[in-house]
């Protein structure tokens, strides 16, 4: 058991779900600051439903407790970001790069108030802390999916969130792209960011992230990518088809 002032997220008996229909049920998971985490399970299976709950978006149905940053929702979610999958956002608005990362900072000033010089400082600083500061002027649906993620991440950064979550953010990447999103996670980590990323990015999984959470309507399975990513698992939330990890940490497509 982690100490509570190390959790960056602590969730208990969580059930939540659209329109009266339950999607998770009794979901009790702990996130300790500082860690890669990540979250699997099959479409449908309740992997955005739980992002979505924890970060305010939908009203969960009923919990024991729910945390981030040892504080409740409301307060906790300043110190939050959260990055939907790449399709649910417009790309056509017209809005320019930086303009995406000052909107890091109406957290703390509010929404109509006015961005100060440190405002534009550190959405400068974020910018650059990503390898993005030339694109500051550059309409944010004309970036490659990649850069996306990486404007989004330098958001989160100005917001001076301790934990960022993110919904499918490797969705549409190359292999080049995801290695790099994978390097950007692990700096992170070490800056004492908390990542939670729901995924279906498996070789990742085993690249960077030290916990994983097994969704498919209630937590099958936590803990280590070597405790969850079993045989076994695998075939509980995929069938017939399911990755299967080596003993070099390769990761290959099992059809049983």
């Amino acid at each position: 058991m982690v100490d509570k002032d190390g959790l960056a997220l602590e969730v208990s008996g969580l059930t939540t779900g659209y329109q009266g229909k339950v999607v998770l049920r009794d979901v009790t998971w702990e996130v300790p600051r500082g860690t890669l985490a990540a979250i699997i399970g099959p479409n449908g299976g309740g992997k955005s439903t739980f992002l979505k709950t924890v970060v305010g978006l939908l009203k969960p149905m009923g919990f024991d407790k729910l945390e981030l940053l040892g504080l409740p929702p409301r307060r906790g979610r300043r110190k939050a970001a959260y990055l939907p999958q790449q399709e649910e956002v417009d790309w056509t608005f017209p809005i320019t790069v930086l303009d995406v990362v000052l909107q890091g900072r109406l957290v703390s000033q509010g929404i109509w108030g006015r961005y100060s010089r440190e405002d534009y400082r550190r959405s400068l600083d974020a910018l650059d802390a990503l390898s993005m500061s030339k694109y500051g002027h550059t309409q944010i649906g004309s970036l490659s999916g990649g850069q996306r993620q990486r404007v989004f991440l330098a958001r989160a950064l100005a917001q001076e969130a301790d934990l960022i979550l993110l919904d499918e953010p490797s969705t549409g990447l190359d292999a080049q792209a995801q290695h790099e999103l994978a390097e950007i996670f692990q700096n992170l980590g070490d800056a004492g960011k908390t990542i939670v990323a729901a995924t279906h990015d498996i070789n990742c999984l085993t690249e960077c992230f030290d916990h994983i959470l097994a969704l498919d309507g209630q937590v099958l399975a936590q803990g280590t990518p070597e405790q969850v990513l079993t045989e076994a698992n695998m075939i509980q939330l995929f069938a017939r088809h399911f990755p299967k990890i080596g003993a070099s940490g390769e990761v290959t497509v099992h059809d049983s």
